[in-house]
Order: C-alpha cells, then structure tokens, then sequence
C-alpha cells in the first residue's frame, strides 16, 4: 500500500501542480486578454477624442463661415435698401417739386386772375362812386 500510497501521493502532487500551471497560464492569459483590452481601450477613446476634437473644430469653422456669410447677407441687404430708400426719396423730391411747381403755377395764374379782378372791381367801383356822387352833386 505504500506504493499505491506514493502513487496516489504522486499523482496528487502532479495534479496539484498540473492544477497550477493551469491556474497559472490561465491568470497569464487572462491578464494578457486584459491587458490588451485596456490598451485598445485607452486607443479607442484616444481615438474618440481626437475625432471629436476634429468635430468640434469643424463646427466652429463652419460657425464661423454661416456667420461671415450672414453678416455679409445682411450687410449686402442693407446697402441695397439704403440704395432703394434713397432713390424712392429722390423720387419722391422729384414728384413733390413738380407738384410744387405745377401749384405755384396754378397759384401765380389764379393771383393773376384774382388781381385783374379785383382791377375791374375797383374801376367798376370808382366809376360807380363818380356816378353817384355826380348825382349827388349834380356834376355830370
């Protein structure tokens, strides 16, 4: 029995020591697979970073462009109702001196008329005005 014993102790003491290199390789292994996880990992948000790093200097430069290409919209609109605006003023002077200038017409010929009028009227009036006091006093 001292011989099954040594065979049964020897083939526990090659198990035990099958069981850890088995244990062992499997931890090396496993802490290799993690290791390599970690690092792909670590590159992956390396990675993520800088991709987004890059969006984000993207979105400013197209930011920056929207807002360039606005200020010159506005401006360029700007400058172009300014110019409309200006010629509707200058239209408008130009209507108003003509009305301006047909209505000092209009008032210079109607003075005219009011004037020769009241010419009239007055000699009307003097003539009358000799006539009666002619009359009153006999002259004739």
């Amino acid at each position: 029995m001292t011989e099954e014993n040594k065979n049964s102790e020897d083939k526990a003491k090659d198990a035990v020591e099958q069981a850890k290199e088995t244990v062992n390789e499997t931890t090396d292994s496993t802490s290799k697979k993690v290791k390599d996880l970690k690092e792909s990992a670590s590159e992956a948000l390396d990675s993520a970073k800088e991709k987004a790093g890059e969006f984000a200097d993207d979105a400013k430069e197209m930011l920056s462009k929207a807002k360039d290409k606005a200020t010159d919209f506005i401006n360029e609109d700007a400058k172009e109702i300014y110019s409309n605006a200006k010629e509707k003023v200058s239209e408008f002077t130009e209507e108003a001196g003509e009305k301006l200038s047909e209505f000092a017409d209009e008032a210079e010929e109607k003075l005219e008329d009011l004037a020769e009028d009241a010419k009239e009227s007055f000699n009307e009036a003097k003539e009358k005005t000799k006539g009666f006091f002619s009359k009153l006093f006999g002259k004739k």
